[in-house]
């Protein structure tokens, strides 16, 4: 069963025209173009846990296989009651699905209070989890998530959001797996690193790490990317400088760069300026790999601090220059709050977006608590206009309950992240957390845009 849902061919994409008056300004396609699938959920036996963070990758030769990474909280409580418990039990869970999402089994990782669950499938239908604990760990599956390797590699420890890619490139890296992540490195000034290893043995294990300390403030490595000669890019962003007094948070702006290396991540460029109208959070970074128009093309998703905009920049030409930003949210309506944006493109060129947005919810009151759906959008021309917003949830996302307790308001819109890739037919596949019943739980959902990338 799907939803079809008409939509036009192209729309402006900026501040000067919304969403509602773009429709009404052009003719509207004599078919649909966006083909939202049920909204699935997603059953791993975790009944009275909350099921936040997911992050979700697809086997570049099989449609059908899919590997995700989620937090699993337990000993919840209701904040609001003194007597209640506040401590959280974070174990990490890998899932993984034979049937294009329709059933899922999982897999637990002895992982004291684990977090940022990332995953990634090798062109064998190998998988490798990566998940931070007291130290940032590797596993690795043979058979695609069906049984897991333990003990682990450990990267270290003083790590944060951990993330990786794999060079699906015929270049002389080809096959390699990028692990990056920020690292803080000790003494007095504190420095901060962006950690990037390389494995060239699908993860059983990684040469020596390069450590890039690229100022003096607060540098966050985020999901890294390569294109087709091989080139490594990997995302930095600036959330905090050091002052006398210690560490402060840049609130309004958190100015973002790439660093790019041609030799497998030994050395790296100087840092190339993207944008300063990210906020703090987890942008993404995405590569167009298609044989498309906008082969090689970067593109990066962010939201401001306000949760007002989600912007997309993009660079044609390795990262050396940039679009100006453009707002993808807009018909999130005069009281927006949308977040948790990410980011992915298919084989055919077709760049898509989805992200949680409380558009729905006129409870301005509740601020950040309010009840949020799940979006998706796509672009067909490299991200200068995009499809109109279609709504992938069939339900509203309510963080803020007693079930969820402390989750809840950790994890406001189910994590600083959520799960959305490009599968091999094409097709997007979103994961998402929801709490329509009370309590996160896991939902999917299978999305088929109806085209191709278009060039000028």
């Amino acid at each position: 069963m799907s939803r079809r849902v008409p939509v036009l061919l192209l729309v402006p994409a900026f501040l000067g025209l919304s969403g509602a008056a773009a429709s009404s300004a052009a003719a509207p396609a004599t078919h649909s173009l966006i083909q939202v699938g049920e909204d699935l959920p997603v059953a791993i036996g975790a009944t009275g846990l909350a099921a936040v963070e997911p992050y979700l990758a697809a086997d570049p030769r099989d449609a059908s296989h899919l590997v995700a990474g989620v937090i699993l909280v337990a000993n919840l409580g209701d904040p609001r009651q003194e007597a209640s418990p506040k401590d959280e039990s974070l174990t990490c869970a890998a899932l993984a699905s034979f049937d294009a999402g329709r059933t899922w089994m999982r897999h637990d990782f002895p992982v004291k209070e684990c977090l940022d669950p990332w995953v990634a499938v090798l062109a064998d239908g190998s998988a490798l989890f990566l998940a931070l604990g007291p130290e940032l760990l590797a596993f690795r599956s043979p058979d695609g998530g069906r049984t897991w390797n333990e003990p682990p590699v450990s990267l270290g420890r003083r790590h944060d959001h951990g993330t990786l890619t794999v060079d699906r490139t015929e270049g002389p890296f080809a096959g390699s797996v990028y692990v990056a992540s920020h690292q803080g490195q000790p003494g007095k000034p504190l420095r901060d690193a962006a950690f990037i290893a390389r494995s060239a043995d699908k993860g059983t294990s990684f040469h020596a790490p390069a450590k890039i300390v690229s100022s003096n403030l607060s540098a966050f490595a985020m999901n890294p990317a390569v294109l087709s000669d091989g080139t490594l890019v990997v995302p930095i962003v600036n959330f905090a400088r050091t002052t006398a007094n210690g560490e402060h948070d840049l609130f309004d702006r958190a100015p973002s760069w790439v660093i790019t290396s041609a030799d497998g991540g030994k050395t790296f460029s100087i840092p190339l300026f993207v944008t300063d109208v990210c906020a703090r959070g987890f942008p993404e970074l995405a590569a167009d790999a298609s044989g498309g128009p906008y082969r090689d093309r970067l593109y990066w998703i962010c939201r401001d601090r306000d949760h007002e905009h989600i912007y997309l920049t993009s660079s044609s030409d390795h990262g050396e220059s940039w679009t100006e930003p453009t707002v993808v949210n807009q018909g999130s309506g005069r009281s927006p709050s949308a977040q948790n944006a990410v980011i992915a493109v298919n084989r055919e060129g077709v760049l898509g977006i989805s992200w949680y947005d409380a558009r729905n919810d006129p409870r301005g009151y509740r601020e950040i608590f309010r009840c949020q759906e799940v979006f998706f959008t796509a672009s067909l021309d490299g991200g200068r206009t995009f499809l109109p917003e279609v709504k992938v949830s069939t339900g509203e996302n309510c963080p803020d309950t007693p079930a969820n307790g402390e989750a809840g308001r950790r994890w406001l819109e189910g994590g600083e992240y959520h799960g959305l890739t490009a599968t091999a037919d094409g097709r997007f596949q979103v994961l998402w957390a929801d709490s329509r019943e009370g309590i996160y739980q896991l939902r999917t959902a299978t999305i088929q845009v109806d085209g191709k990338a278009i060039g000028r």
